[in-house]
């Protein structure tokens, strides 16, 4: 059968069903102006000037799923407490199915608020960030609520992201149920600090320094990407292994097929790569549900990081900016 084209792949895009499970954050974003040095102690004053909030983790990959045209299907967990009740309502504007954004009580909704400072006519800093929430797993009655949204959704789902970035929600029986859904569908996991309890799925995401952790720990101090990214796939019985690095564009790993090295493209200089992994992400595993070759996905994932890391925040990059950029990087694909 002959390989699908870039466009034919992203066209199809609107015709699936994605399941996103994973950490749900809330990105706080203040913006001000440095005013002066205060009297009280030898910091920046910053007035002022306004605030956005954005989805972060698993809800950023959620909105990146949206932004390619996909149906989405969140399943995380919030507290019982305005951040929590802001996500929720946000999802619910956009018409995002949230049954499975499960609310439990004396949670603190995980939230990341960033300071940043800049005069009028400057691209504005980060001079602060300020935590709320720490690692904590779900409940029992969370769990149970989980697996069984998992079995109801399960057959209707497309494709499977994981997006685990180490606050607890992505428990050893969540991520069970998920990989047995491995035969079904693409089953992509982009975990921050657990590459390794991910085994029997589709594949797995990790930067550059994540996939040197896994190397370092697991295959006695192995510094070879090469060496590194192959025996993921023998380690952890993928069919393949996407590592991103940065300006330096990325590696893509299948089983019996010698690794392939995708360059950047676009501009080296980066405004902010906040979320530009769940933008790598989901569209990898969106794009190998659309029926596209793990080369081709890495390529078209490539694109998307491309337009994400020149804007400014956690964002999101739109079918019609991929197609753009596919037009502009991959033409006659």
């Amino acid at each position: 059968m002959a390989e699908k084209t870039y466009t034919e792949i992203i066209e199809s895009f609107q015709k699936c069903k994605v399941g996103v499970v994973g950490d749900m954050i809330l990105d706080i974003y203040v913006f001000g102006k440095p005013a002066r040095l205060s009297r009280e102690a030898p910091v920046i004053v910053v007035e002022f000037g306004h605030e956005e909030v954005r989805p972060g983790g698993s809800a950023n990959a959620v909105n990146n799923i949206c932004g390619l045209g996909a149906d989405a299907v969140a399943l995380g967990i919030v507290g019982d407490d305005e951040y929590g009740r802001e996500l929720r309502e946000s999802f619910a504007g956009k018409g995002i199915d949230t049954e499975g954004i499960l609310v439990e009580k004396g949670r603190v909704t995980t939230t990341k608020t960033r300071v940043l400072a800049g005069d009028i006519h400057t691209v504005k800093q980060q001079v602060l960030r300020i935590d709320r929430g720490k690692p904590r797993p779900p409940d029992h009655y969370s769990i149970q609520s989980a697996l069984d949204l998992i079995s109801r959704k399960g057959a209707e789902i497309d494709c499977w992201i994981v997006s685990d970035y180490g606050y607890g929600f992505v428990c050893h029986e969540i991520e069970s149920r998920i990989a047995d859904y491995a035969g079904q569908a693409p089953v992509i996991a982009d975990s921050r600090y657990n590459v390794k309890e991910f085994p029997h799925i589709t594949a797995v995401t990790p930067n550059e320094n994540e996939a040197l952790n896994f190397g370092r720990y697991y295959l006695k101090d192995e510094t070879d990407l090469m060496v590194v990214g192959q025996q993921m796939i023998e380690i952890l019985f993928l069919k393949c292994v996407l590592i991103t690095r940065g300006n330096k564009g990325m590696m893509v790993f299948q089983r019996d097929a010698d690794p392939i090295e995708i360059p950047v493209v676009g501009s080296q200089e980066s405004v902010d790569v906040s979320g530009a992994g769940d933008t790598v992400t989901t569209t990898f595993g969106l794009s190998l549900a659309c029926g596209a070759a793990p080369e081709q996905a890495a390529r078209l994932a490539n694109c998307a990081a491309s337009v994400v890391v020149m804007k400014s925040g956690t964002a999101t990059c739109s079918r019609e900016e991929l197609l753009g950029a596919v037009g502009k990087h991959l033409p006659g694909k």
